[in-house]
């Protein structure tokens, strides 16, 4: 993982219980998430340094993202 700063990192953690039954579908809130335009936001320098996702052990998934407000050396794979 990149060297953030603590005042510049944001975690976001979005849950889809439904992957295991609409595997399509289980990603759409974090999709619309990431594609939503931050020009005009507070935080319109907002990187993705990384997604991870998990099991819930229900046939749901955790999808953990971690952003850097712009200020830090963001991942350049994403």
């Amino acid at each position: 993982m990149s060297e953030m700063s603590p005042a510049d990192t944001r975690v976001f953690l979005f849950h889809s219980a439904n992957a295991a039954g609409d595997a399509s579908g289980a990603m759409d809130k974090v999709n619309a998430w990431l594609g939503k335009d931050r020009a005009n936001s507070a935080y319109p320098n907002l990187k993705i340094t990384d997604i991870t996702v998990t099991s819930d052990g229900t046939g749901g998934v955790y999808t953990l993202v971690v952003c850097n407000l712009g200020a830090g050396k963001p991942r350049e794979d994403f």
